[in-house]
């Protein structure tokens, strides 16, 4: 079997080659070619070799299979083929290597060994694909696991040896002396010494939180097929991550894992709060995403802090796992680790009020390049700084579900401390970011005790959802914040919803470059419209009752999700979906941000209302 290190340097070595583009009913490939297709994939494979020249799928059945995102790699060792019904089989010095039999709702690939992996290897901005498994070491998934292609559906993948393991890795950047398209790549061992016949299973299947008010209706189609899109593992950190080839980013692993308790089970023995389980074991083992200083894996984390959504993002997902599943036993082993990251958290309320506190002022005008610094939190380029309304409401959850935990775990003196911590914060929120003045809260107070207030939607609506407010309070935040978004005239749902309302002034922007969004509103995160946390607004409404307002935001963005607008490049640009401006047009660069898609959770809330 090909090693892992011969895999990643064949990947990025590779010299790949753009499928050219399909219609449908149309295979490219020569006389003779194996093609199949049934209502859930379509699929041709090469008549010289084992080597797929077409694949697309629906998961859902409905015969959408006109979009391939094929790489084509170069052309390697030729074979022997003979097709019989819906079976090809590839042969080497007349012996047996591959074998390959389609039926409706499942794909047999069968090797007999003599021959390298079967690999698939796909364009990453045709398609953000991923692997979902347990990674006992980086780019080696264990089965049986998940191939879920976003827009398309989801494989779930079994092989009949429980020892071998699928290869996965995933290249984004060009760094170094690597260079190439952007791809996903999975590898499928061939057979050898000791295992005559190895035999996978490739089956679609759609994973999602079915609901009687839903059922059937085909508006929902979207959150159907994508529901799981916002899980996307990284197979050269072995961890949850903004894509599959992406940051891993600390302060969004509580995003991940506010979905996965409500996930249901992806494969035997895999759930999506395993994958939660599975990054935190590495943040516990002392790996660092972004957002912690000394990261470096991708885009470096330049402040001399950790941000203030860190440890509290690292705290709630570790608390979720616990509660959820009532696994005791990898709570009492991660419990002394858990607790270092609360006192970390806590440590940075230096004057003793109960709020945490970021290292920079967030006064305005402190961030004048000298050098370059990050802000407080996820949104990266605004001037957040002390006194964060955002991190402070991620710390009040972090130290409710703790208090819980450690009563789980029989540390009453442990309950009380956090329980209590958890009061002192709450009684201090509202005073310190109530803005009298426009009658909602403000995103940061800073150091020199002044408020800066855009009318962030993310700020109010999370501080509802994680019960920092009176019901009356919410209510009227949240009638405030609506009556604001008509009075700018926002309401082009479509592309989700913007972070601000009104522009981030010059001298309270962090990152001074236009393209991040300084001096341009609705550009990125400076007013720009997303799907990333409109989670949080969705449910703040529903939770105060305005059930209306949120369907009238809901309904448009899941007809977004069902077209792809959340993902990929703007036609002719290099920008790309995940950021729009108010109008549509992209502002992106990751092509696909799982944050976007937490919004599918909403749909929870619009059938529990029926």
């Amino acid at each position: 079997m090909n090693s892992r290190r011969n895999f990643i340097k064949q990947s990025s070595a590779a010299i790949l080659l753009t499928a050219m583009p399909r219609l449908p009913g149309f295979f490219n490939g020569t006389a003779g070619d194996f093609s199949f297709s049934s209502p859930f994939f379509k699929l041709t494979l090469s008549a010289a070799s084992p080597q797929l020249l077409y694949f697309t799928a629906d998961s859902l059945g409905q015969s959408h299979l006109d979009n391939s995102p094929l790489i084509i790699t170069a052309a390697g060792e030729t074979f022997t083929s003979r097709q019989t019904g819906n079976s090809i089989s590839y042969y080497k010095d007349d012996q047996l290597a591959w074998q390959f039999t389609c039926h409706d709702k499942r794909i047999e690939i069968r090797s007999h060994g003599n021959a390298a992996p079967f690999e698939i290897t796909v364009a990453q901005k045709k398609n953000h694909c991923t692997v979902l498994g347990h990674m006992p070491v980086d780019g080696q998934v264990k089965f049986p696991c998940i191939w879920h292609i976003p827009g398309q559906g989801t494989f779930r993948i079994s092989c009949n040896q429980p020892d071998v393991q699928l290869q996965y890795d995933a290249f984004r950047f060009d760094s170094g002396n690597t260079r190439g398209e952007p791809f996903v790549k999975l590898g499928f061992n061939a057979a050898g010494s000791g295992k005559p016949e190895l035999v996978y299973v490739l089956e679609p299947v759609t994973i999602y939180r079915e609901m009687p008010a839903i059922k059937g209706d085909p508006r929902f189609d979207g959150y159907r097929k994508n529901y799981i899109n916002i899980f996307q593992l990284n197979p050269r950190i072995g961890t949850l991550a903004n894509n599959s080839a992406s940051d891993a980013c600390t302060f969004t692993l509580f995003l991940y894992a506010e979905m996965a308790r409500y996930t249901p089970a992806l494969a035997k023995d895999l759930t999506a709060l395993d994958l939660i389980r599975n990054s935190l074991d590495r943040y516990l083992g002392g790996m660092k995403g972004y957002g912690q200083v000394g990261y470096k894996n991708g885009a470096a984390w330049q402040s001399e802090y950790d941000s203030s959504d860190s440890m509290p993002s690292l705290i709630i997902a570790a608390c979720y796992y616990i509660l959820d599943t009532k696994d005791k036993t990898w709570g009492r082993r991660s419990y002394a680790g858990i607790k270092e990251w609360t006192a970390k958290m806590l440590a940075t309320d230096r004057d003793g009020d109960g709020l945490i506190e970021y290292g920079y002022s967030g006064n305005s005008g402190s961030w004048d390049d000298k050098p370059f610094k990050r802000p407080a939190n996820w949104w990266d380029t605004i001037g957040f700084g002390h006194a964060d309304a955002y991190s402070n409401a991620l710390a009040y959850r972090a130290l409710v579900l703790l208090a819980q935990v450690a009563d789980m775990l029989q540390e009453k003196e442990d309950t009380r401390t956090y329980a209590n911590a958890a009061a002192k914060l709450k009684a201090a929120y509202y005073p310190a970011f109530f803005n009298n003045k426009t009658n909602v809260l403000a995103g940061w107070k800073s150091k020199d005790g002044e408020l800066h207030d855009y009318y962030f939607m993310f700020v109010n609506s999370i501080a509802v959802c994680y019960g920092l407010l009176t019901r009356e309070q919410s209510a009227q935040i949240m009638k405030t914040m609506l009556q604001k978004m008509k009075d700018v005239g926002y309401a082009n749902f479509r592309v989700g919803l913007p972070g601000n309302l009104i522009s981030i002034a010059d001298n309270d922007y962090a990152h001074h470059d236009p393209r991040w969004g300084y001096q341009r509103f609705q550009v990125y995160e400076n007013g720009g419209a997303s799907g990333c946390y409109a989670y949080f607004t969705l449910q703040a409404l529903y939770d105060t009752g305005l059930k209306k307002d949120a369907e009238r935001i809901l309904f448009p963005m899941l007809e977004s999700f069902r077209d792809g607008g959340f993902e990929g490049n703007c036609e002719g640009t290099e920008m790309t979906k995940d950021w729009k401006t108010w109008n549509g047009e992209c502002w992106g660069y990751e092509g696909y941000l799982v944050d976007n898609y937490l919004t599918l959770l909403a749909v929870k809330n619009y059938s529990s209302e029926r």
